[in-house]
């Protein structure tokens, strides 16, 4: 399963957050970690994590938004503490609005939750359909058997 849990301003296709002040409050943060790196292509950009998880990323879109995959509850109270310094909310998927990293944890557990659901079902679904293709077989197979 993946989502995605942005900073973004209301109206954000208006007001993006540019490259220059997301980087500037990155750096201002002191759980995030900006190092500059060099593509293959001789251009600069910029690399932001949480200090002791690398895997904890935070990037700029070009659409203004700043985006986390898959994030753990420490970088989701480090993004609502940039957002309050970009002037700007922390939003789900669904660009749905969450007011607090409980709000997010509580959404996020019943999303995941109803999607567990979902999977179990699909996974039932296939087993019954197994068992009645055996069950048809093996009728099939005996009814042969009993007439031949």
């Amino acid at each position: 399963m993946s989502f995605h849990v942005y900073i973004a301003r209301a109206g954000f296709k208006e007001t993006p957050i540019g490259p220059d002040e997301w980087f500037a409050s990155a750096s201002d943060c002191p759980e995030l970690r900006v190092e500059k790196k060099r593509s293959r292509n001789g251009r600069t950009f910029c690399t932001v994590a949480l200090k002791d998880r690398r895997d904890a990323g935070l990037h700029l879109t070009p659409h203004g938004l700043v985006d986390a995959q898959e994030p753990s509850k420490e970088l989701i109270l480090t993004m609502f503490r940039l957002a309050a310094m970009l002037g700007a909310g922390v939003y789900g998927d669904k660009l749905y609005r969450y007011t607090s990293p409980e709000h997010w944890e509580t959404h996020t557990a019943v999303e995941r939750k109803t999607r567990a659901d979902l999977r179990e079902k699909r996974k039932m679904a296939r087993r019954w359909r197994a068992c009645t293709y055996a069950v048809i077989l093996i009728a099939g197979a005996m009814i042969g058997w009993a007439v031949g």
